[in-house]
């Protein structure tokens, strides 16, 4: 487990259950620094508009899977306040990372009298990963879990991050928000997918939401001009998101455990195939 902090002007898990980053750089930082089961720490800031009670210390921690979703999904709009709003009265950052798990520190300390050092100033725009002595310090100070939301998002992102953190067979990049050429968002439809290279019985389970550029991909790397053979699609099961595509990838690439051999790829027949992937549909 890896712990990060992070200096906020306010810190309310109930209301407001995300991380949030004004630059979608620094969020994309930490989705790729961070794993399932990894903890943020927020810091009161030492000015306005954090409250006075709240300046320069510990206030509390979460867990936070690496999955940016839409925050009108779990905020109720007139939790906001006005720092928080742009002059338009959007949020300022419609994308963030989602808490799971959130406990607050009680009582609540300085930071200098629990950490070896101040955060820098890089600690209010971005997340910082903490040295080891300082995590384990911070882990073992007195707590109280919160209570969050029900919201059917949030139960399905607990349940994925628990499954992932305890050590579940995984393996391929978690659903999350990429920037480039195009943008991709993880609320947005995407499908699983088996591949089968050639004739062989091997395959290649993913989720994707571009299935004909990831076919594509996939074969630029096979010299098919030697070998004859190529990777094709087999199968596929469209999804409303790519959180759900990624599931069930993981639920196929779980039952069929015993027969993968590296990434993921597996060998078995195809009635071992079709069995996984029908009890995997739901």
């Amino acid at each position: 487990m890896q712990v990060f902090a992070k200096r906020v002007f306010r810190f309310d898990p109930i209301a407001m259950p995300i991380v949030a980053f004004g630059i979608e750089e620094n969020r994309a930082a930490l989705i790729a620094a961070s794993h399932p089961g990894d903890i943020i720490v927020f810091v009161g800031t030492m000015g306005e508009p954090t409250l006075d009670v709240d300046r320069g210390l510990l206030l509390g921690m979460a867990e936070f899977p690496p999955i940016p979703i839409d925050v009108s999904a779990v905020i109720d709009p007139v939790m906001f306040v006005d720092f928080e709003l742009r002059e338009d009265g959007t949020p300022k950052w419609p994308k963030a990372l989602p808490i799971v798990r959130a406990w607050a520190f009680e009582p609540k300390l300085k930071l200098l009298d629990v950490l070896k050092e101040q955060l820098t100033f890089e600690s209010t725009l971005r997340a910082l990963l903490l040295e080891e002595d300082d995590a384990n310090t911070v882990l073992a100070l007195p707590k109280v879990e919160l209570r969050l939301p029900q919201l059917p998002i949030l139960e399905r992102l607990r349940a994925m991050t628990h499954a992932l953190h305890t050590g579940r067979p995984t393996t391929g990049p978690i659903p999350g928000d990429w920037s480039g050429i195009v943008t991709k968002f993880a609320d947005q439809e995407a499908g699983t997918y088996v591949m089968r290279f050639g004739r062989r019985s091997v395959w290649k389970i993913g989720h994707t939401q571009d299935l004909a550029s990831r076919l594509a991909e996939i074969n630029q790397h096979v010299r098919h001009e030697e070998l004859g053979e190529r990777w094709a699609l087999v199968r596929h099961q469209h999804w409303e998101s790519s959180i759900e595509a990624y599931e069930m990838e993981q639920r196929v690439l779980g039952a069929l455990g015993p027969y993968r051999t590296e990434g993921e790829r597996i060998r078995c027949s195809d009635v071992e195939l079709e069995i996984a992937w029908t009890r995997c549909l739901t």
